[in-house]
């Protein structure tokens, strides 16, 4: 079958099709005349998708056929939006959006052409593919059953294993995405079974179940995949590290060997698949072409970046620097100053036009965790505000007059107590702990505060009324006389679990009430953001975990170090070290996964990049070293 080629004489046309685009380096001139398949490793911000929208272009202007198309796979729908967004910008692209052609996600590729078919085949009509969907009706059938409602009280490993129900492999085992199932010649296996497959019948299912299906239908008729690759001879897949091994084993045995396929990618990007199979990933083969040239950032950013790439060619930059990099080294007293402190300095660094420009975040690769170490392990120690952060001992004033302050604001705002009420638990929470309270002395975190309590035949009335009068209460306690009056009302409603003989004026000296080492900003907090104010100029600084901003440009980024839990390692801490020479690239699989996650944060700013560590996990050397290298220093 003819293939349409693009030649050195196609790229010409690009300045007219693209005119607001560059080609010609080697790098993208290469990647564009490819033919054949071949894997493409490309830095952060070197305009990937835009190449491969950029190509299709230039094949749709070539393509000759009525009944076979391009197939273009990605990962998202924003990144399928990105690319027929800019085929739609011309009459020639414009074609590659309807039949014979497809471009859409991976998961829709295997509903429409092999899951969907299948199910029809069988008489199975689909009412829902949607992993919340399921699981809800799937944990609402369990609760239902007695055996599986007392095992999944007892257990609460239990509910994942439900709610996870799926199928696996071309002869459909049930398995789960929770966990591991019981025994088969346990009592609640059939009742998972039974849940399955009633809702199978009911036509709701996981997203991972289409794959079981497109496995099913492939072994039933083997000449489907002949069919399939016939009908697309040209195969494109965008954000191929986030491929799992059963999606690549699935378009390999499609298209393997029969199409052209071209998959692009940035290995060390690679955050977001399970670890299931990934032994066996294959992106990127041996001979890919790389895109190491980024125009997101300039040479400063670039080389920040490449210190911590496990892959590839080493990422440079070809826009001008703009701000040098900043390390912000903190005292663990500090630590929730930190993003307040990122903020002061783009306020001080960029004016309302370069604001305007992108978005400020601040970025950790761990929202919560429970690591017996100095602060800086995950989100929940730089924005306390942030649900879900584990109470620890060693909590401080700060934190518990944050808690109290993001609670009231954020209630009041939003005009619903659910999560607020949380946060006033976990303050409750931590004086119960600094009053040395034996009736919480195994209570782990807020959540089972009231449960462990009322399990212990503890009187909780007057502590529900406390976290309602706190909610209730519009309170400054950035204001001293606000939090002066506040031990009294805590010890009123704290009285049946404080240790016997413990007066007002003992409990009134807790340390945790202890006036906070900097201004609690209590005005306009949201959960996930930071407001900052500088010399009557104002900042929102949107806070999230590096993958949740995966793939996003900002104007500048904030990367905060985390603990990386069994690894038992600080991110930064190592990094750092690699940064400045005096340690390698690490070799320990997990640290490498918390070295990909540095990578996606630390490439996601145009102009100026921060990273904050804890005075603690900082040497001296390293940080004279890393001056020496262009970065500015502050301390807090």
């Amino acid at each position: 079958m003819t293939r349409p080629i693009i030649t050195p004489k196609d790229l010409e046309a690009l300045a007219i099709l693209a005119p607001d685009l560059q080609f010609t380096d080697a790098e993208r001139r290469a990647v564009l005349l490819e033919g054949d398949s071949r894997d493409i490793n490309a830095a952060p911000g070197s305009g990937k998708t835009t190449i491969l929208a950029a190509k299709l272009l230039l094949l749709a202007r070539k393509w000759p056929h009525a009944r076979r198309g391009i197939c273009v796979l990605s990962h998202t729908n924003v990144a399928r939006d990105e690319i027929q967004q800019r085929l739609a910008r011309s009459s020639d692209g414009a074609r590659l959006l309807a039949y014979p052609h497809f471009i859409g996600t991976i998961h829709a590729f295997v509903n429409q052409f092999l899951a969907l078919p299948y199910l029809r085949s069988v008489g199975i009509r689909v009412d829902l593919i949607d992993d919340d969907a399921f699981s809800q009706q799937a944990l609402r059938k369990a609760k239902a059953n007695w055996s599986l409602k007392t095992s999944m009280a007892m257990n609460q490993g239990v509910e994942p294993i439900v709610k996870g129900l799926v199928y696996r492999g071309p002869g459909l085992q049930l398995a789960s995405e929770g966990g591991n199932l019981p025994k088969p010649a346990s009592k609640t296996h059939p009742v998972m079974v039974k849940i399955k497959e009633e809702l199978t019948q009911k036509g709701v299912f996981r997203h991972a179940d289409m794959f079981a299906f497109a496995e099913k239908i492939l072994q039933q008729r083997p000449l489907l995949a002949d069919r399939l690759a016939l009908r697309f001879p040209y195969v494109f897949i965008d954000e191929m590290q986030d491929t799992s091994w059963q999606q690549e084993q699935l378009l390999q045995e499609i298209f393997g060997g029969r199409s052209v396929v071209q998959r692009y990618g940035d290995i060390n990007q690679r955050i977001l698949t399970n670890d299931t199979g990934a032994e066996h990933l294959t992106f990127p083969q041996a001979l890919a072409l790389p895109i190491s040239v980024s125009k997101r950032f300039g040479p400063q950013i670039a080389r920040a970046v490449a210190g911590v790439q496990l892959a590839g060619t080493p990422v440079t930059g070809e826009r001008a620097d703009v701000r040098a990099p900043l390390l912000i080294v903190y005292a663990t007293e500090r630590v929730e100053q930190v993003i307040s402190t990122f903020g002061h300095r783009v306020l001080q660094y960029f004016d309302d036009v370069a604001l305007r420009s992108g978005p400020v975040k601040a970025m950790c690769t761990r929202k919560q965790g429970d690591a017996k170490a100095s602060p800086g392990r995950h989100l929940g120690d730089y924005w306390p505000g942030l649900g879900g952060a584990t109470v620890s001992a060693s909590n401080r004033p700060e934190r518990f007059w944050a808690l109290l302050s993001h609670a009231s604001a954020a209630a009041h705002k939003a005009g619903t107590f659910a999560h607020s009420a949380m946060e006033v638990r976990r303050a409750v929470l931590l004086v119960l702990r600094a009053a040395q309270s034996p009736a919480v002395a195994d209570v782990r975190d807020a959540p089972q505060l009231m449960r462990q309590l009322l399990h212990a035949g503890h009187d909780v009335i007057s502590l529900r009324r406390l976290v309602r009068d706190l909610l209730m209460r519009r309170a400054d306690y950035a204001q001293s006389g606000e939090r002066s009056a506040l031990p009294a009302v805590l010890y009123e409603g704290l009285q049946p679990l404080l240790p016997a003989g413990m007066s007002l004026e003992t409990f009134s000296q807790l340390d945790v009430f202890a006036a906070p080492g900097y201004a609690v900003a209590v005005h306009g907090t949201e959960q996930h953001h930071c407001r900052v104010e500088h010399e009557q100029r104002q900042l929102t600084i949107p806070i999230g975990t590096v993958a949740s901003m995966k793939g996003e440009t900002h104007l500048a980024t904030l990367v905060l170090e985390s603990h990386g839990g069994t690894s038992q390692r600080f991110d930064l801490e190592e990094a750092v070290k690699v940064l400045v020479g005096t340690s390698a690239l690490p070799t320990q699989k997990l640290l490498k996964g918390q070295f990909r996650n540095l990578y996606v944060a630390m490439s996601r700013p145009t102009s100026f990049l921060c990273v904050a560590v804890n005075a603690e996990r900082v040497s001296a050397e390293s940080q004279a070293l890393l001056r020496a290298k262009g970065w500015d220093i502050e301390y807090l």
